[in-house]
């Protein structure tokens, strides 16, 4: 008798136990998604290309950023910057080959110099599009913000200037800069001025 009281009382404990657990084989809720992921949008036409500077800029996201660049990883080009012509006379040398490996030293030292809150955006207007069979030259102005915790001397805040950005399409139909050339406009510094600052 005291056995059989022993034995309902451990099986109403185990069908307890069972009860407040959770089926071990049931699905999980899936995860929400993850927040501050990039604006990439995939490269089939220039415009987009532009986009994703544009965006990898705001972003500080360096990948992408190199991304929108011409290598001979994926196209038969590599990717050249040409600066403009009063800053490259003022760095002699500096821009003489200055290509995708460094575009990538520039925006490491850059990136590493700013305070996390820093913000840095830029924007483009469209002056003229020469579309050929499997490539396009963009010319365009910009304006570039650079907002950076530094003494009021010497700060670079605002830049603008004119970029021809020269873009080819690869055989997968995605397009690349393989060419920017930057020129100045007014007396205001210009990208090639912050690359200068950032890339030596």
């Amino acid at each position: 008798m005291f056995t059989k009281k022993i034995l309902i009382i451990f099986s109403f404990a185990v069908a307890a136990l069972f009860a407040a657990c959770e089926n071990p084989f049931a699905t999980r809720d899936p995860e929400p998604p993850k927040t501050g992921q990039s604006n990439w949008i995939q490269p089939t036409s220039p415009n987009y290309v532009l986009v994703n500077l544009k965006n990898a800029v705001s972003e500080k996201n360096k990948s992408n950023y190199l991304r929108c660049l011409a290598d001979t990883g994926v196209s038969n080009r590599q990717f050249k910057y040409f600066a403009d012509p009063a800053v490259m006379n003022a760095n002699p040398g500096l821009f003489d080959r200055w290509g995708k490996e460094e575009e990538t030293n520039y925006l490491n030292q850059l990136y590493s110099a700013l305070p996390k809150d820093s913000t840095i955006a830029v924007s483009f207007n469209r002056l003229k599009e020469t579309t050929f069979q499997d490539s396009v030259i963009l010319l365009q102005t910009y304006t570039l913000d650079f907002h950076e915790k530094c003494p009021s001397e010497g700060c670079m805040r605002n830049m603008e200037g004119q970029a021809e950005f020269r873009l080819l399409r690869t055989e997968d139909d995605l397009w690349y800069i393989y060419r920017w050339s930057d020129y100045s406009t007014s007396d205001s510094l210009t990208w090639s001025d912050l690359k200068a600052r950032f890339g030596k």
